[in-house]
């Protein structure tokens, strides 16, 4: 029989719904999204609503909390609505993480450890050519990033940061390295032959029914003409929980495969003994490891990411406290959107908080 201690010291996996066939599971559509009461949904609502108060007053816009897909918080700041676009910081890079995925199974990329010189010019023939994809995903590239803009390029984004030196050689160090992930969105509309924004509405947006998603660019200037630059999202709170409903579900969108169930789990999973807690571009809560330092991690310290949470939970994490949190193993998807909480604990209490209150 499985316990709520038996799913809290369980390791990570990706998971379908507990108890529920593919065929029968709940998935939202693009009008009507079903609301559920705690009670009914298996959670403690004296424990549940003082969760997401605590969240509330820490300065959060917006919170849900899914359970079996259906909404059972919703709760929004004033001037905040469903359908308010906010910025989603480094939480976007789960999403480019999933659009690499989508481009394996497409053929357009061979594999996450296809040299990225193969996408990156600059790189061919230099050292630098042993920097594969894994690398760029998983924030082991060992590229110097420190001096590279990481907003308003007015430059070509693209060939700045491909110039940018090697400090050490990949794969024997992390750093969380915002700058050489910015190459991804470059690196897969190459792949593609298309615009990164139109790749990505085809196969992710508009599957998931994500109408209010758009992404954090601007036009630099490079050696031929204008450049579209890279940075983020912008998402409500619905469209970053289907995001995490679609990750929660093992991959699929009522029933149609979005991207491979093994390169997900992969990606949400340990990717390197340099910091367990870093799979492809997602958090992961499998093993102690360390925080991003900055912003989406807070202060750098070992640790589980998700202390107190099931061992399955993974997470987009950015700066400020944007996040969405999953686990498979409790059925569970929450959304915390709004400026910086008031300590690196407070993600992880919030969700701990909501697991505790599952009581079936």
């Amino acid at each position: 029989m499985t316990t709520r201690r038996t799913v809290l010291a369980s390791g990570a996996a990706l998971v379908a719904v507990p108890g529920v066939a593919a065929a029968t599971a709940y998935w939202p559509d693009a009008t009507n999204w079903a609301g559920r009461e705690p009670g009914t949904a298996g959670l403690d609502p004296v424990k549940l609503s003082n969760a997401i108060d605590i969240a509330m007053a820490d300065r959060s816009n917006s919170v849900m909390v899914l359970r079996g897909g259906r909404r059972v918080v919703e709760r929004y700041a004033a001037g905040i609505t469903p359908a308010s676009r906010q910025e989603i910081a480094s939480a976007a890079k789960s999403f480019v993480s999933v659009l690499l995925g989508i481009a394996i199974d497409q053929g357009r990329i061979k594999s996450v450890d296809q040299s990225a010189a193969d996408f990156i010019p600059q790189w061919r023939n230099t050292p630098q050519a042993a920097i594969t994809l894994r690398h760029m995903l998983t924030m082991t590239s060992g590229q110097e990033f420190r001096d590279l803009a990481l907003r308003g390029v007015v430059g070509d984004q693209f060939a700045i940061n491909a110039a940018a030196p090697q400090a050490v050689l990949p794969g024997t160090r992390w750093a969380y390295d915002t700058a050489t992930f910015h190459l991804l969105y470059h690196v897969i509309a190459r792949a593609a032959g298309e615009p990164f924004e139109v790749f990505a509405q085809r196969n992710l947006l508009d599957p998931l029914g994500m109408a209010d998603t758009g992404w954090v660019t601007n036009v630099g200037q490079g050696a031929g003409g204008p450049v579209t630059n890279y940075y983020s999202a912008r998402c409500s709170a619905r469209d970053l929980a289907r995001f995490g409903l679609f990750a929660q579900r093992g991959v699929r969108w009522e029933g149609k495969q979005i991207v491979s169930g093994t390169y997900l789990r992969a990606a949400t999973s340990p990717s390197h003994e340099l910091n367990p807690a870093y799979g492809y571009l997602w958090w992961n809560n499998a093993k102690p490891g360390r925080g991003a330092g900055v912003g989406a991690g807070g202060a750098e310290a070992s640790g589980y990411r998700f202390d107190g949470s099931p061992r399955d939970t993974f997470a987009a994490m950015g700066a400020g406290g944007q996040v969405v949190m999953v686990v498979p193993s409790l059925d569970l998807v929450v959304v915390r959107q709004g400026q910086n909480p008031g300590g690196a604990q407070a993600l992880p209490t919030l969700l701990a908080s909501v697991c505790a209150a599952v009581k079936a």
